[in-house]
């Protein structure tokens, strides 16, 4: 009796053993990742049920302020700003398109404040953080070897850096701390002005039209024709002959 009971022991504690050393074989999950919500021109305009060209003649006409952080030559906006818009209740945003824009950020969440922001990167800021070309990342992305990225903001993939350097840490990739370290500072590709670009030289004048002349056959020969459209082309200008009775 005392040796079943013994028996019966050892099995229990060779079975706490064995689950205790299955649990410690797990793998701990990561923390889901979170992002902020931003907004850009496309999702201003799908809040305000306006055009998109409608948004961008609000941030010309000033109605809608500097954009709270530029990413990869991009503006964006925090939230709170957007929202802001309605307050003097000229615009109004539509409910159910926030609460349908807040569903299609994994993990986002809401801040007021732009310097409290992660550290956030485009498509132009990445090659930085391994010293590559945009094309080089670009082909990482059509082969897959590249993270997801954790949003797409008004047709725009965004990543948070952490997200970047952990996938470069898995595969093995080499980063430059420089590249990192200017993100980290704060900077970004910045928005490129739109059209030409101001010449340095000014343009020259351009020389005045000379006196229009009635040439008639009883009044003018041939050389003083001549002598008029040498004057011509010797201006620059050109010449059409409409003959008269």
């Amino acid at each position: 009796m005392v040796a079943i009971e013994l028996l019966a022991a050892q099995l229990h504690l060779t079975h706490q053993v064995s689950c205790i050393d299955v649990r410690s074989r797990e793998v701990p999950r990561m923390t889901a990742r979170r992002f902020p919500y931003l907004l850009g021109h496309a999702e201003i305009a799908f809040l305000y049920g306006v055009e998109r060209q409608t948004s961008q003649l609000w941030k010309t006409r000033g109605v809608l302020g500097e954009p709270d952080v530029v990413i990869s030559g991009n503006p964006y906006w925090l939230l709170p700003t957007v929202l802001g818009l309605a307050e003097d209740g000229t615009r109004e945003y539509l409910p159910e398109r926030l609460e349908e824009y807040k569903a299609g950020i994994d993990g986002g969440y809401e801040v007021r404040d732009a310097a409290k922001l992660p550290d956030l990167v485009g498509l132009k800021e990445i090659p930085w953080i391994f010293g590559k070309k945009y094309m080089d990342v670009y082909q990482w992305r059509v082969r897959k070897s590249f993270a997801p990225e954790d949003a797409v903001i008004s047709g725009s993939p965004l990543w948070l850096l952490d997200t970047v350097l952990a996938d470069a840490e898995q595969r093995g990739r080499v980063t430059v701390q420089e590249g990192i370290d200017r993100i980290r500072a704060g900077e970004r590709e910045q928005i490129k002005p739109r059209g030409r670009k101001p010449s340095a030289e000014p343009k020259a004048t351009p020389p005045s039209l000379p006196t229009t002349r009635t040439f008639t056959p009883a009044e003018h020969s041939v050389e003083d024709v001549t002598a008029f459209v040498s004057e011509l082309f010797a201006g620059g200008f050109s010449l059409s002959v409409r003959p008269r009775r």
